[in-house]
């Protein structure tokens, strides 16, 4: 939050932008806005697990004090022209918008590439944790698929499998004599279980003992954090030797998308989307993207590609670009109640297109 002396002092800010106008309030009215008793009690060790109810109050308490047009990441939108994929590109089609978290993925593949291309008898076990959503069974399977023709990719799902389901899963992992990348994900699934850990282990060191070529990428999302999930798997049945076998530095945290990485996520899954229906798309409506920017439904990578296929389909073959009125079913209410919402201040993003580049 910033705070200004007077409105004149804020139009001299560099970073000021028109479009912010509504959310130039009195420091009074800021401070109504977070008085609430729920975000008194933001400290509290459940706050995470309130995420939804905050968003919520403070929507209520914004309309409370005359603020309800939703205005964030505005100018963000309003001042995107060419977004060039590949310059945010972690591994394939998987990427990233903030510098720190892309390199910090990069640096995290390197190590998992590393560890299939070189002989090793140390262990290249990794522990991912991400948030629902964030991409981490697809983080991993496009590091599989650059390796495809000297490495093998097999994907074990706790949460899906039997027991004798996942015997056979390591089993036929261990028999083959190609490097390969294993993900086993929810690896924090079936809590109540004893095998799912014990199975695994003696697999764990199969680079130790030198009689497998495997890396190993356990993922998970309990537990709101990386230590909140290891306190987790540690509490289970040989849940400590689990973690024993994961080097610290391989022990690596996804971030959630922020708003760039859901834009970067659209875009590419707009490209996607006209590739598996016969269009090439290269340009999105900006009032489109202010309409995902703003959409709690579109929260996940996993979402925002349902909603770009179903959008795509609506667009005409011949058509390069996705309109606005291509993200709506015909007649969907959710069209007209939008634009009402926003017409003020977002007009001059209707038939602006951002470019989309490889």
């Amino acid at each position: 939050m910033n705070l200004f002396r007077s409105e004149e002092h804020v139009n001299r800010w560099s970073l000021y932008h028109r479009a912010a106008e509504d959310y130039v309030m009195l420091v009074a009215d800021w401070a109504k806005v977070f008085s609430s008793r729920l975000f008194r009690n933001r400290l509290d060790p459940d706050c995470l697990e309130k995420a939804e109810d905050y968003l919520t109050e403070y929507h209520a308490a914004l309309k409370e004090v005359g603020k309800a047009s939703p205005l964030w990441q505005y100018p963000f939108i309003a001042d995107l022209d060419v977004v060039k994929l590949s310059r945010y590109q972690v591994v394939g089609k998987y990427t990233r918008y903030e510098e720190t978290v892309l390199n910090a993925l990069k640096d995290a593949r390197q190590r998992i590439v590393a560890g299939i291309e070189e002989q090793s008898h140390r262990r290249e076990n990794y522990l991912i944790w991400a948030a629902p959503g964030s991409g981490k069974t697809y983080f991993a399977q496009q590091i599989a698929e650059s390796l495809s023709r000297t490495c093998r990719y097999v994907e074990l799902n706790l949460a899906k499998l039997s027991e004798q389901e996942y015997r056979s899963g390591l089993s036929e992992l261990a028999q083959n004599t190609r490097p390969s990348l294993a993900l086993v994900d929810e690896i924090d699934a079936k809590p109540d279980e004893t095998w799912p850990y014990e199975v695994l282990l003696p697999y764990l060191d199969s680079a130790v003992e030198g009689t497998g070529r495997v890396v190993f990428v356990l993922a998970g999302s309990s537990g709101f954090s990386l230590d909140g999930m290891k306190q987790r798997l540690a509490s289970r049945p040989k849940g400590s030797d689990l973690l024993s076998r994961i080097p610290v530095e391989n022990q690596i945290v996804i971030p959630q998308m922020s708003f760039g990485d859901r834009v970067l996520v659209v875009l590419s899954q707009f490209m996607r989307a006209g590739n598996d229906t016969g269009r090439d798309i290269r340009a999105v409506e900006k009032l489109g993207l202010y309409y995902i920017a703003l959409a709690s439904k579109l929260t996940s990578a996993r979402q925002l590609h349902e909603f770009a296929i179903r959008a795509a389909e609506r667009g005409p073959r011949g058509d390069d670009r996705v309109k606005y009125d291509h993200l709506f079913a015909p007649g969907d209410p959710e069209n007209k109640r939008f634009w009402l919402e926003v017409a003020p201040v977002a007009e001059e993003l209707i038939n602006r297109y951002v470019i989309i580049e490889d």
